[in-house]
């Protein structure tokens, strides 16, 4: 009896544990790509900005080349309203005008004294000269007087001689500091203006390469225009070589850690038509930034090389969208 209910009670506890549900793990699709925001530049680019010009902190635009133009190598491609440098120009060559026509008087009045001081100095070579034939002629018929007389004639003779070649002397020494001192000052008038000229020609900009004209925005997203004025060193236009395009991709923080250079990459350009390009990742950042001042996500940027470049649809600054490819073959074919 005993026997059969310890059979039953095993039985009744085998079939509560039956009843129990049975857990089922959903499966989790694996993450194949990721998906990132770029922008079109090119490899090789010269940014435009102001020139340095002294006493110049805002520059207003004058002219700019229409963008998307293709320039070459020398060609003013953004100029800049010179008003203040060609005031003070006009003020420094008046002034040049009176430093140089005060070196020209100057230069004829101290030639005409000279002359004076010249013609005086051979006068009195020659009251010398008198004066000395006078006393070395022996004349026994002329009374002491007449000898003492001559001597003290000779004596002042001596003397004025003495006084002219130091006047003449003393004043071309004066002279050439004179004319130093005003050569001096149109050296440096005539510096300044061509200082002011050569500041005047650096508002002219010209194209350091050959490429095409995109017009760079300012940290608030507004693009540069005739009339308006930018801040020194804030570039208004960019020289881009179209012909050597890629990609420039802002890739999230916690995907950067599934990326690496090789994988294939699809983008898809901000244009009416959507077509697909394809790449590779060329080169991973090293550092990770802020995406723009007004977005703080942490990213860190990725450039990308397109296998093909289509100069009718590609231009630098187009918006863009990639696809990452990060399957296991494509991370083994990458490596």
């Amino acid at each position: 009896m005993i026997r059969t209910l310890i059979v039953l009670t095993l039985l009744l506890q085998l079939s509560a544990c039956g009843d129990e549900p049975v857990a089922v793990v959903p499966t989790v699709a694996e993450q194949t790509a990721i998906s990132a925001s770029g922008e079109l530049e090119s490899k090789t680019s010269s940014l435009i900005a102001p020139p340095s010009v002294g006493h110049m902190w805002q520059y207003q635009i004058k002219t700019m080349v229409p963008e998307n133009t293709k320039v070459k190598v020398g060609q003013v491609v953004v100029t800049f309203d010179d008003k203040q440098i060609s005031d003070r120009l006009i003020d420094e060559q008046g002034k040049l005008q009176r430093a140089k026509k005060e070196l020209e008087n100057k230069e004829h009045k101290e030639q005409a004294k000279e002359q004076e001081l010249i013609l005086a100095l051979a006068e009195t070579q020659m009251e010398y000269d008198k004066s000395k034939r006078r006393i070395e002629i022996v004349d026994n018929s002329k009374s002491d007087n007449d000898r003492r007389k001559a001597q003290i004639d000779f004596t002042i003779a001596k003397a004025d001689l003495a006084m002219a070649k130091k006047r003449l002397a003393y004043h071309r020494e004066n002279s050439q500091m004179n004319l130093k001192r005003i050569k001096g000052k149109v050296e440096r008038l005539t510096s300044r203006v061509n200082a002011f000229l050569s500041d005047k020609e650096k508002l002219k900009v010209k194209a350091p390469i050959d490429g095409m004209v995109i017009y760079r925005a300012n940290w608030e997203g507004e693009r540069p225009a005739v009339g308006e004025s930018v801040q020194f060193g804030q570039p208004v236009i960019e020289i881009a070589v179209v012909e050597q395009m890629q990609v420039l991709a802002q890739v999230a923080e916690p995907d950067s850690g599934k990326l690496q250079v090789g994988q294939k990459v699809k983008v898809f350009l901000d244009t009416a038509n959507e077509i697909a390009y394809s790449g590779r990742i060329a080169q991973m950042g090293r550092v990770f930034r802020d995406k723009s001042y007004q977005d703080r996500t942490r990213v860190i940027d990725a450039t990308i090389s397109l296998d093909n470049i289509d100069l009718k649809v590609m231009r630098p600054g187009m918006s863009a969208r990639v696809e990452i490819d990060i399957t296991t073959d494509e991370l083994r074919e990458g490596a």
